[in-house]
């Protein structure tokens, strides 16, 4: 026996557009709700009453997604014609309906879990990942459906779900004869559809349309992605790879203010060391600070090695300037941060004339290098490094070994690490290489050699860490032997922090930046820990003082090694630029400040100062604007050198 709702199932149209639309939103909170469910790591500690009142706010974000993605859909049941009625134009609005609206929520549901490796929602940067050829998008995809299946089936649900809103309710069969007040009335129906698009994806009545950055009105900067949803940020990122000029300060002022173009000196305690060492600038995938036992305690045994070598290196308290591995490349290697809804190298700016590290010393006739163990061109890892000076490029395709493949990504780092070293032999001194590690990546790939109860210790990724550690314990045992390791300076950082954050401090928008930043060399006659902030872009004019480089270069960072420099460190996560100095973090929306922490006495952000006009503010915004007016005034007119 069936069981039949006591409903009249046939409707008419508006009401039927009402019906579905509503269904939608209801499906679209449900993604945000398991969007929290699948994350709490980063946002469980809300309140109940923050928790609903940031579920409301997205509602808005929801409706402008709702129309943006059925505007077709909209305009073809509210066109007030008989056509609309006819048996193949319903069956062509449905399968829009249905398939536009599993879109939006496949958006939704994949960034449920990409969120724990990019602390924010996607935009359209990831079209650039999976529409360049030279990535494993099939085996990844493959991999994402393997490792996640439960996100497919919940995706398969809401589909259902969607054909059965389609078939439930239908429209209710057309008169035959359709009066002047049939077309009025239809007309009225169009009039106020379309006023509802305009209204509703426009956010409001206000006088701009709502953006990612009108989400910091309803929260902090951590909870933002809480309140947006991924069919929304990736509409509204189609055409922002264009920034805005501005214009704070006049010429004379900024240039007082603050300046990119500078010049390095030898630091006193490595003259007569050398004239030109080579440099290794080893880049480690994901190896945030809170995994390392050097600068974390609680993790003595995780990477041993490393740890060695830290004690017996000059550290710093590291920072990446990005939150994905595209936006490092620039960042260490040409002292450029992506301080836009983009990263640099996919942004409209990529073909900017630049001169990273390997361009300036390649001048000062150094052999420029670049190696990465996955596939040839995967995330224009290539073409950056070759755009950043870097002449020769090693990756997969130059391993030639696909023994070595790890399945997903590329070669394991033990055995292209030692390939690295092994080819560096070959090189005409002095030298300059990037290596960049990939096995600590999810998936999480281990060789079969590793013995399945020593996997056992730790979760997968941090068996992945403990693997990379042992691969660059064999890089160095294998570098040691050559002709060159001792005139090396050998540089640590990572490309960004980890995704599986343990501790608040490390999941907040300051700590989710830490990564270790060193330099270890044998010319080294003593070495210290700095506890002092150093980031990703202050690397490049470090480099360039130990060669005594004397012309001038332009970099966003410092000179670490220079006695009377500054120490900051900026960002761009949720639609906030964010500047910090390890004593203070202020966040700016673009045109005002919008939260204000006191590191020293609040690191997990909890006491937002603004509203208490604290006396450092004033400062701390005026540089940030300085540093903004540089950044894009250069960025939109080609000055990114200073030839």
């Amino acid at each position: 026996m069936r069981f039949h709702f006591p409903m009249i199932r046939r409707i008419s149209l508006p009401l039927l557009l009402l019906f579905r639309l509503t269904s939608v939103m209801i499906l679209f909170s449900l993604c945000r709700w398991l969007f929290y469910v699948f994350n709490l790591n980063s946002f469980g500690y809300l309140s109940f009453g923050e928790l609903i009142s940031l579920m409301f706010a997205g509602i808005r974000f929801d409706l402008a997604a709702l129309v943006m993605f059925n505007l077709l859909y909209i305009l073809l049941l509210a066109i007030p014609a008989p056509i609309r009625y006819h048996p193949i134009w319903k069956k062509t609005a449905d399968q829009i309906f249905i398939w536009t609206n599993a879109l939006a929520i496949g958006l939704n549901l994949i960034d449920t879990i990409y969120f724990r490796f990019i602390s924010k929602r996607t935009t359209t940067e990831i079209f650039q990942f999976l529409g360049n050829p030279d990535e494993n998008i099939l085996l990844l995809l493959w991999q994402f459906l393997y490792d996640y299946w439960y996100m497919w089936m919940i995706w398969v649900a809401f589909i259902w779900v969607l054909f059965k809103i389609t078939r439930y309710f239908i429209p209710q069969s057309p008169v035959a004869v359709r009066t002047k007040i049939w077309y009025a009335m239809q007309t009225v129906f169009l009039m106020i559809s379309v006023l509802f698009i305009i209204i509703a994806g426009r956010g409001g009545f206000q006088l701009k349309p709502i953006s990612l950055v009108s989400a910091a009105s309803y929260a902090s900067t951590q909870q933002i992605p809480l309140v947006l949803n991924t069919p929304f940020s990736i509409a509204k990122t189609l055409n922002q790879n264009v920034l805005q000029y501005r214009n704070d300060f006049t010429d004379d002022e900024q240039e007082t203010l603050y300046t990119p173009v500078q010049q390095t000196k030898l630091p006193d305690w490595f003259k007569g060391k050398t004239a030109k060492p080579n440099f290794v600038i080893l880049i480690l995938e994901s190896f945030g600070q809170e995994l390392i036992g050097f600068y974390n305690p609680q993790k003595q045994g995780l990477t041993p090695f490393l740890d060695s070598l830290l004690e017996n290196s000059i550290t710093f308290d590291g920072y990446a300037n990005g939150r994905r591995s595209i936006e490092a490349l620039p960042a260490i290697l040409a002292g450029i941060p992506s301080l836009m809804p983009v990263d640099y190298p996919t942004s409209a700016y990529a073909a900017n004339t630049v001169e990273g590290m390997g361009s300036l010393l390649r001048q000062h006739d150094y052999t420029t290098a670049f190696f990465h163990g996955g596939n040839n061109g995967t995330m224009n890892f290539d073409a950056t490094a070759r755009a950043l000076g870097f002449d020769l490029y090693f990756g997969r395709n130059e391993y030639a070994n696909e023994d070595d493949f790890d399945g997903s990504w590329g070669i394991f780092d033990g055995p292209f690490l030692k390939f690295s070293s092994n080819t560096m032999n070959d090189f005409t001194e002095p030298f300059i290489s990037a290596i960049f590690t990939l096995s600590s990546h999810h998936p999480f790939s281990l060789p079969k050699k590793i013995r399945p109860e020593d996997q056992n210790l730790y979760s997968p990724f941090e068996n992945t860490i403990r693997y990379a550690d042992l691969s660059l314990r064999m890089f160095f045992e294998t570098a040691k032997q050559t002709q060159w390791f001792a005139n090396t300076v050998f540089i640590f950082t990572a490309d960004h922090t980890h995704p599986e954050p343990q501790s608040e401090f490390y999941r907040n928008e300051y700590g989710m930046y830490k990564v270790p930043l060193a330099f270890y060399s044998p010319l080294f006659d003593s070495v210290f820990h700095s506890n002092e902030t150093a980031q990703q872009t202050d690397i490049m004019p470090t480099v360039l003082s130990l060669v005594n480089y004397k012309e001038s270069f332009l970099a966003f960072g410092n000179n670490l090694f220079a006695p009377d420099g500054t120490r900051w460190h900026i960002s761009f996560i949720n639609q906030m630029i964010q500047l910090q100095d390890g004593n203070y973090l202020l966040q700016f929306d673009g045109s005002k400040t919008t939260a204000f922490f006191d590191l020293e006495t609040d690191s997990l952000l909890q006491h937002n100062l603004v509203e208490k006009n604290h006396p450092a503010i004033p400062q701390f915004e005026t540089k940030l604007r300085a540093i903004l007016q540089q950044y894009n005034n250069r960025m939109i007119s080609n000055k990114l050198t200073t030839r």
